[in-house]
């Protein structure tokens, strides 16, 4: 009886989070959120070493460009590429710490109003530049919508950051020939510079990376945190949940 009431007490509190699956598991399957990342809000960094060790930081909303970028603020970041963001902190130590190079690197945006879903004015004319390498085209992003606290208000967009919609995504890419060239720049510049080339009308969209988010996850930030190679997070609440059903199923046949 206290191993059930154990296990159902653990699954009473995963459900409370309600934390969306999609926004706290970066492409390369790492929960975020173990490392002190929120489940939305800001850019989320996920870097995976050659060695199986990751990194991760989070570069706060309220760091972030607002308006559009040729009136927007900060001015450094206005033009085309125009600048969303800047995470500092990739030390010589925090790049050692990757085995000397990256097998996979995955980035989550959060954003409000972002008109590059299939029948909006941006759709596959923004791509996102990390350091100057081109990461992907914004359309095809697969969006979770969410209220401001991370809670699943509404479906995946299927590809795009939608009209009027609070949507998360993660760019994620394996490919060894960009990571090297992502990598290399890293060791230059010890930084990632986030930016958006819109190929079409240059200054047609208002960017706002704080808007409907909660005033709690505004200026959630942290700098890179290693996770080493073979250690595993905390689980995630839906794993908590399902362990315990199996749990509980366990137990009612040993009682039948």
């Amino acid at each position: 009886m206290k191993l059930k009431g154990l296990i159902l007490t653990l699954g009473m509190l995963a459900g409370a989070a309600n934390a969306s699956l999609l926004t706290d598991t970066s492409g390369l399957g790492l929960d975020v959120t173990a490392l002190g990342a929120s489940t939305v809000g800001g850019v989320v960094v996920d870097l995976l070493g050659t060695n199986g060790s990751h990194v991760v930081s989070q570069l706060a909303a309220s760091e972030l460009f607002v308006g559009f970028f040729n009136t927007g603020t900060p001015d450094a970041y206005q033009g085309n590429p125009g600048t969303i963001g800047v995470q500092s902190g990739f030390t010589s130590s925090v790049l050692d710490s990757l085995g000397g190079g990256l097998a996979g690197a995955s980035f989550r945006f959060t954003l409000h109003d972002g008109d590059t879903a299939s029948g909006n004015f941006d759709y596959n004319a923004n791509f996102l530049l990390v350091n100057g390498v081109e990461f992907g085209n914004w359309s095809n992003i697969n969006a979770e919508q969410t209220d401001g606290n991370g809670n699943v208000t509404g479906a995946q967009s299927g590809g795009g950051f939608r009209d009027n919609i609070l949507d998360t995504g993660w760019f994620t890419s394996t490919d060894s020939g960009l990571l090297a060239s992502l990598y290399s720049s890293l060791q230059s510049t010890n930084e990632l510079l986030f930016q958006l080339r819109d190929d079409s009308n240059e200054y047609d969209n208002h960017f706002d990376f704080t808007r409907g988010l909660d005033q709690s996850m505004i200026d959630v930030g942290q700098g890179p945190i290693t996770q080493p190679g073979g250690q595993v997070p905390e689980p995630a609440p839906l794993t908590v949940i399902a362990l315990g059903m199996a749990l509980l199923g366990l137990l009612r046949s040993r009682k039948a």
